[in-house]
């Protein structure tokens, strides 16, 4: 069947976010792999997450909200990010040993908003303070939970019997709560239970300098001291790969590692994540002429309801899944943009090749947008660097692409900017940081499939390049955009 009468492959595609993404469509596409179990484990204390942008970190954050929601009525779980954690405190240019403090301090305080949020008593109408560092230590081997209620009981307690204490009486009576001390009290006779916070984004806006550095290696090392310092708390949180990596400044990384995990997605389960997407919405629409015809054994069938059976991909007939996959790095979020974007041209009908390459245009100066904030950190003029490449070739041996960054980038910039955190020192850094964040692919004479960074971080620096035996291309996504024939 070629037509769709009301198809909305915006609606199709999902939620380019995915902490933004509707709960129960998440729920219906989320594909779980075995590194997962140790993310979702009750018994762990502590757990991060890793990985580039639209990659899936915070859709795994928000599945781990909604499950323990669903299946431990009882936890109380607070789903956050870096953004609000630090509009809860001070951190603009403080020592390591006071950062690490008031992290701890800060996740304390945004818990103790959240029991207010459970009895419906709005704490920030208390002006409410810091947990002091006294106070901390005090809680070792204590319920989290227990402990912070109780001190909240004393705020609600003081508030009441201050000045000001009718007028947050009458503020309370309006919400429903005609005491809420005994509201408090409730809420505390259900016993110990376990807290998750789960910290997502918390390099937003992450620049590479020291304020940003100790900054976010110090949540890092506050995470690990908390978590095993009471009892009842569970703490989770993502952070960017490349951001982890460039975390310099961070004491206890070699520490923190053993409760990380990466995701990096298989070809099957990239294929199930889209299959997913594809049937929940076709379910949902009720098209029941093509859920008929599901198979779910076979992947092929699956995308064949909305893409067209095989596209043409170097020179051969292959399953569309493969230059979708190609296109968009691997990401699941650019799947899902480029798949809606081609969508758009496709209006009612099958999702053809000619509308992915149609649409690449747009989509390549939507990913080079996504790319340039990604890794600016890492490079602050990467912008520049990659508009050198523009009109230019495809392709270049390691001789000819070194010359290419020189006379377009290097002699026309003059001051080259810190790369990765270090000083530069010759093209060849800047080469290999173009590979690293996948604009440049790199072809081997013996294979058929081109080379990626995770693949072969190494291949810059071997003798086969060094003997220009390797052509380097500019990413086959970002071409159109910038013009390269």
């Amino acid at each position: 069947m070629n037509h769709f009468e009301g198809i909305d492959y915006e609606a199709m595609f999902g939620n380019d976010s995915g902490e933004n993404e509707k709960s129960q469509a998440l729920k219906e596409y989320f594909v779980e792999v075995p590194a997962f179990d140790k993310f979702f484990d009750h018994t762990s204390e502590l757990g991060f997450v890793r990985a580039r942008k639209g990659m899936g970190k915070s859709a795994l954050l928000k599945i781990l909200s909604l499950r323990r929601k669903e299946e431990h009525p009882d936890d109380i779980v607070i789903f956050t990010t870096g953004n609000e954690l630090m509009g809860l405190g001070d951190f603009t240019n403080k020592g390591q040993a006071y950062l690490e403090n008031h992290w701890k301090q800060v996740i304390c305080k945004r818990i103790c908003v959240e029991i207010g949020l459970k009895i419906n008593f709005a704490l920030s109408d208390l002006q409410m303070s810091m947990v002091e560092t006294a106070e901390l230590e005090g809680y070792k081997d204590l319920n989290i939970l227990s402990a912070l209620t109780e001190r909240t009981g004393g705020m609600i307690s003081k508030a009441l019997a201050a000045a000001g204490g009718a007028a947050i009486l009458e503020a309370s009576t309006k919400r429903g709560i005609s005491n809420p001390e005994q509201a408090l009290k409730n809420f505390q006779n259900k016993g110990d239970r376990t807290v998750w916070v789960l910290v997502d984004d918390i390099d937003a806006k992450y620049v590479d300098d020291d304020d940003h550095q100790q900054r976010v290696g110090a949540f890092f090392s506050a995470m690990r001291s908390l978590a095993f310092g009471v009892s009842g708390l569970r703490l989770r949180a993502s952070v960017r790969t490349d951001v982890w990596r460039n975390l310099r400044k961070m004491e206890d990384q070699d520490k923190l590692r053993q409760y990380a995990i990466d995701i990096n997605w298989s070809d099957d389960a990239l294929i199930n994540i889209f299959t997913q997407k594809i049937f929940a919405y076709l379910k949902r629409e009720k098209f029941q002429p093509i859920l008929e015809s599901r198979d779910t054994q076979n992947h092929s069938k699956s995308f064949e309801q909305v893409f067209r059976d095989k596209f043409q991909w170097k020179k051969r007939e292959v399953h569309p899944f493969i230059p979708l996959k190609f296109l968009a790095g691997g990401r699941p979020r650019w799947m899902g943009q480029l798949a809606k974007l081609a969508g758009s041209k496709a209006g009612t009908n099958r999702i053809s090749e000619g509308n992915i390459y149609a649409s690449m245009q747009e989509f390549g100066q939507e990913k080079l947008s996504d790319i340039q904030k990604e890794h600016s950190h890492q490079f602050g003029q990467l912008d520049k660097l990659i508009q050198s490449f523009q009109g230019g070739k495809r392709a270049y041996n390691r001789f000819q692409l070194l010359t290419h960054i020189d006379e377009n980038f290097v002699k026309k910039i003059v001051n080259v900017a810190l790369i990765n955190g270090y000083p530069y020192k010759d093209t060849e850094q800047l080469a290999t940081f173009l590979f690293e964040i996948d604009f440049l692919m790199a072809q081997r004479p013996d294979k058929t499939d081109d080379d990626t960074y995770n693949s072969a971080p190494d291949l810059f620096m071997t003798e086969e390049n060094a003997q220009n035996k390797i052509q380097w291309t500019v990413h086959s996504s970002y071409r159109n955009f910038l013009r390269i024939q």
